[in-house]
């Protein structure tokens, strides 16, 4: 095999360039660095609103770091990369520079797959944890079990797979070693569509949740789905990751197409990262209107806000508030008689819990108001 020649052939007009190809490397670097600092920025933000402010850590905050330090895995080997091809054409690059850049290709795959399983896992987690009532076995709960088990188990075997696709292993970035290599294009190709069908699901799961299950006024029914809405970004990017990794599989230019397509991933990573960081903004910024130093104009918006569901963090009650201050985590599936804001909190030693007056519902059973959940209240007959 001559290892001298180019992955592909030029098109007509068009002369290989192996010494200074023609590049895109501003994008490549800006758009690899902009990513790192956003993920970072989002992972490390959140982190802090919780420990400073929340003052509470739940399951999903334990995961986010991982999510992180894996962005930062897939980035290393695109770095190297950019290093002999940012973004180049496959006829000026060399088969013999062609195995390095699918070792890296491949170590950055791994990564990339980390990141969005633990994304991913920790969005499921949270959406568990703000919609579900603790005990309750809806089918909201079962829904999301379902689609997080399934996503742990896919990831998993999509990166053992990826792992042992060829045998030797070295086969897979080194095409003179006497081997098989199986299935990689096809790893790929399903993982682009589990990607972006799994990003839909959780979407349209939140947001029929928000608007067939929540009982709210319109108002903040709303300002709830803007705020899932976010889930369509990461959406976006998975499409275009699934577009490029068609044209990859199916094209002639595959070393563009595949630099495209990680750009692609780029976002989808960030983006996902960004979804997990927006619900605490709301909250770093009441806290913000709280303190003295900002003009005095914000706290009395802040005090003629607390008459409505404060929309202000997630599944956190500051115990030194009436329940009208409760954040809108807080919500009632199923207030058929009484107005929201209408039960009463009471303290039972241990901690908070809200209780319908009989007047207003009889049959509703008390929750808890802890700032360990985003729980809802719910009656007997839960049909989530």
């Amino acid at each position: 095999m001559n290892l001298t020649r180019p992955v592909a052939p030029a098109p007509p007009g068009i002369t290989a360039n192996f010494d200074n190809p023609p590049n895109e490397a501003v994008l490549a670097y800006s758009t690899l660095i902009t990513t790192l600092v956003c993920a970072t920025i989002f992972t490390w933000f959140r982190l802090l609103v919780k420990l400073c402010i929340v003052r509470k850590f739940h399951l999903e905050d334990y995961i986010i770091p991982f999510a992180w330090i894996a962005t930062i895995g897939h980035a290393v080997p695109q770095f190297l990369i950019y290093d002999f091809a940012p973004i180049i054409h496959s006829w000026d690059m060399r088969l013999e520079t062609l195995s390095t850049l699918l070792v890296y290709h491949r170590v950055g795959n791994i990564f990339y797959n980390l990141s969005i399983m633990f994304i991913k896992i920790a969005m499921l987690i949270q959406v568990l944890r703000c919609f579900v009532p603790r005990g309750s076995q809806s089918k909201t709960y079962y829904a999301v079990h379902v689609m997080l088990w399934v996503t742990a188990m896919y990831y998993i075997a999509v990166i053992i797979a990826m792992l042992l696709s060829c045998t030797p292993i070295k086969k897979a970035w080194s095409p003179r070693i006497k081997g098989k290599c199986h299935g990689w294009g096809v790893i790929t190709m399903t993982t682009a569509i589990f990607n972006l069908a799994s990003d839909l699901a959780i979407l349209a799961l939140c947001q029929w949740v928000i608007w067939a299950v929540v009982q709210v006024d319109r108002k903040q029914r709303l300002k709830l789905s803007v705020v899932f809405c976010a889930g369509i970004i990461p959406s976006v990017f998975a499409a275009l990751c699934l577009y490029y990794n068609n044209m990859t599989m199916h094209g002639i230019d595959i070393v563009h197409s595949s630099a495209l397509m990680s750009l692609a991933c780029y976002g989808e990573m960030a983006s996902g990262i960004f979804v997990l960081f927006l619900p605490v903004l709301p909250r770093f910024l009441s806290w913000l209107k709280q303190k003295p130093l900002l003009p005095t104009y914000l706290s009395r918006d802040r005090a003629r806000a607390s008459s409505r569901l404060d929309f202000s963090d997630i599944g956190v009650v500051e115990r030194d508030e009436d329940h009208n201050g409760r954040s809108l985590w807080h919500i009632s599936y199923s207030q058929h008689n009484g107005e929201i804001g209408s039960e009463q909190k009471i303290w039972d030693g241990q901690d908070y819990r809200y209780v319908l007056p009989k007047t207003a519902h009889s049959g509703a059973k008390s929750i808890s108001g802890d700032s360990s959940s985003c729980s809802a209240k719910t009656d007997g007959s839960d049909n989530v």
